[in-house]
């Protein structure tokens, strides 16, 4: 019963085995998705902090000096001063710096070029001066674009002084963009507060002198998707290929960035996370599987043995020795069969009762084992009969273990109320071969013996005929 239950547990073990390891391969696919997606997110972040942020907080920095305001404010602008003071941030920071003087309505460049600002020649500067904003990012310089922060200097009274900031080439932002996605596989599109493309590791989006894309002239751009558009993760074709765009606000420069992420590294991700998966569950169940298949397989045998097992005195019963005597085939050719009968048995149970009777089995049982080899076997085969199975060759040999055993018995006693209850008991022997006859062949022949034994006076021990 205790192999019963341990079974029951075991298989609720395994269906509980089976919704944990659902469970946790569903869990540990949500957390690869996640894991890729925080993979793709973080050096996003590193990006934009090092290669945008950083410089706009560098332009501020520089519209707040005050030798610069100073020296704007000023109605006599020492240009050569200024240019050296540029060339010397350029040298020690490595990105372009600029002045654009309202007074002097000149630009002045950390390359040492002065520019004119001219209304109608020079469209940025009156653009911007125009704008209520403090800050903007634009493109510009022809033959070698770049990004500029542009940052508005104020006198100590609020006068409008003119414009100072950074500018980073473009080509260093693309050859950024192509590092990124060697190592990390996805495109960057940054979009300003116009819709303009500004930056973007596409090709066919790189902007030009002459050309600065929109999100509308984007091809994979949804066109009943209002502008600006609002990304979260969804999924779009670009030349036959799916990406999960993603989109990500920079609110320092007004700016979107559009991430897109080539679905067939993510996807062979978490397939691999699945599968791995997918293997540890199948081998947990067929872990449990296989035990809960020898449990119930010895549980089985352990039932076949019960049914073949006398509840009174412990030995085998009838079928417990006909399986015996079908595995003696496997080892052995010959073997005696001895039966034997209790003497008068019936008159225990009527002068001294049944559990005096059963306390006689039981003692006849204990001294039928006790001399025997090994390979013996004893069986209890109904009422007060036993059958013996003594793999030999000779029948001698049996007789002689017949004889202890007739011995044994003829020496015992069982009190009862005050009585003593002698035991004895009439054997029958045969010789027969387990290979060519049945047990039942081999133990009519015994039972002729017996009848014999106990028509000669009982309590002693008699041999069948030989063939």
């Amino acid at each position: 019963m205790n192999t019963q239950r341990l079974v029951i547990v075991l298989m609720l073990s395994l269906g509980l085995a089976f919704l944990y390891a659902s469970y946790n391969a569903i869990g540990n696919i949500v957390a690869e998705q996640s894991r890729v997606q925080q993979q793709a997110v973080s050096p996003v972040y590193n990006l934009v902090s090092d290669e945008l942020l950083r410089p706009l907080y560098i332009a501020e920095t520089f519209a707040s000096s005050i030798d610069f305001t100073t020296a704007m404010d000023a109605d006599d602008l020492d240009e050569a001063a200024l240019l050296q003071r540029l060339a010397d941030m350029e040298q020690e920071i490595g990105l372009t710096f600029f002045v654009a003087s309202e007074k002097s309505r000149r630009q002045y460049l950390s390359d040492g070029r002065r520019l004119e600002l001219v209304e109608g020649e020079v469209a940025w500067y009156f653009e911007a001066k125009a704008r209520d904003k403090d800050f903007m990012a634009d493109l510009g310089q022809v033959g070698d674009v770049h990004l500029f922060f542009d940052v508005k200097m104020y006198s100590a009274d609020r006068e409008f002084l003119g414009y100072v900031g950074v500018g980073k080439p473009v080509k260093h932002f693309l050859d950024t963009f192509d590092q990124y996605k060697a190592r990390y596989g996805y495109d960057f599109v940054f979009a300003n507060d116009a819709n303009e493309i500004i930056l973007s590791s596409l090709p066919d989006l790189v902007v030009t002198d002459a050309y600065i894309p929109t999100l509308q002239s984007l091809d994979w751009y949804p066109a009943d998707k209002p502008i600006p558009a609002s990304y979260d993760s969804e999924i779009i074709s670009i030349d036959e290929s799916d990406f999960l765009i993603t989109e990500f606000a920079i609110e320092e420069l007004g700016w979107r960035l559009l991430l897109l992420s080539p679905l067939e590294a993510r996807q062979a991700q978490v397939t691999k996370t699945f599968i791995t998966n997918a293997l540890a569950a199948i081998a947990l169940i067929l872990l449990l599987g296989g035990i809960i298949i020898a449990l119930m397989l010895a549980y089985k045998r352990r039932l076949e043995r019960h049914a073949e097992v006398d509840g009174l005195t412990g030995l085998p019963n009838r079928a417990g020795i006909e399986r015996r005597f079908l595995e003696l085939r496997k080892n052995a050719d010959l073997l005696c069969v001895i039966i034997l009968d209790l003497d008068h048995f019936k008159a225990v149970n009527d002068n001294h009762g049944h559990q005096a009777g059963d306390r006689v089995l039981q003692v006849a049982a204990g001294n039928l084992t006790a001399d025997l080899r090994e390979q013996d076997i004893v069986a209890r085969w109904g009422g007060e009969e036993f059958v013996m199975l003594i793999p030999t060759d000779t029948l001698e040999e049996g007789r002689k273990i017949a004889e202890r055993a007739r011995s044994r018995l003829e020496a015992q006693s069982v009190a009862s109320n005050g009585a003593s209850i002698s035991i004895t008991a009439s054997f029958g022997i045969a010789m027969g071969s387990p290979v060519s006859e049945t047990l039942s062949d081999i133990l009519s022949r015994a039972d002729k013996a017996l009848y014999r034994a106990k028509q000669d006076g009982r309590n002693r021990v008699s041999l069948a005929d030989t063939a």
